[in-house]
């Protein structure tokens, strides 16, 4: 984890140093509904597993390129109670999920005061599982993308609202990012988690 973050900050910090945008500060809040999913391990533990629905929070920075296109660097997260059911097992706790991702944003102006947008954003998920999974969390590569409009209230502050899609691609670990009594190394197959959800950010120019 600690190396595709780094990636992943460096790329926008070197933005950041060289190009000297515009900066504004996102600050997130949505709602991120249930998802299931499938898994399949060597041991011969299989079946499927719930992510209940819940409040996600989030921050980041949004550079502006121009008026028309932004680079963002967003962290999100949220606590979910999740369930992972096989042929006779089953484990059920919190998870704390969560996203550091980059991306660009593009915005389609309608007016001075409103525009339509969209981001797409790739980077790094990861998860804190509580003691019930008795396994550590690993990291995994994650894309994410958002819809969505923004209206201006002032020259330094903004509101968007947005429908958002958040997935970790899950071609190893128990069937999300994390192990089951320490058999997550034994991943043949895996599944793909999307997590989606509506919500918003309020923004302020810094600069």
């Amino acid at each position: 984890m600690k190396r595709l973050s780094f990636l992943v900050v460096s790329v926008f910090s070197a933005t950041l140093l060289i190009a000297q945008p515009s900066v504004t500060l996102l600050t997130f809040g949505g709602h991120a509904f249930a998802d299931r999913f499938n898994f399949n391990l060597t041991n011969g533990f299989y079946g499927n597993g719930r992510i209940e629905e819940g409040f996600q929070w989030g921050a980041g920075l949004e550079l502006a390129v121009s008026e028309e296109s932004a680079l963002e660097l967003v962290y999100q997260n949220m606590k979910a109670d999740v369930s992972l059911q096989g042929q006779i097992d089953r484990y059920q706790g919190i998870v704390g999920i969560n996203y550091l991702m980059i991306g660009g944003t593009r915005y389609a102006l309608v007016n001075e005061k409103v525009a339509g947008f969209g981001s797409l954003d790739i980077g790094a998920s990861w998860g804190n599982p509580d003691e019930n999974f008795q396994s550590d969390g690993t990291t995994k590569f994650a894309w994410g993308g958002r819809l969505g409009v923004r209206v201006k209230a002032t020259e330094q502050v903004s509101l968007r609202i947005h429908a958002q899609l958040l997935s970790p691609v899950q071609w190893a670990g128990a069937g999300f990012f994390f192990g089951t009594g320490g058999a997550s190394a034994g991943v043949t197959t895996g599944s793909t988690i999307y997590q989606f959800s509506l919500g918003g950010s309020l923004n302020y120019k810094l600069r």
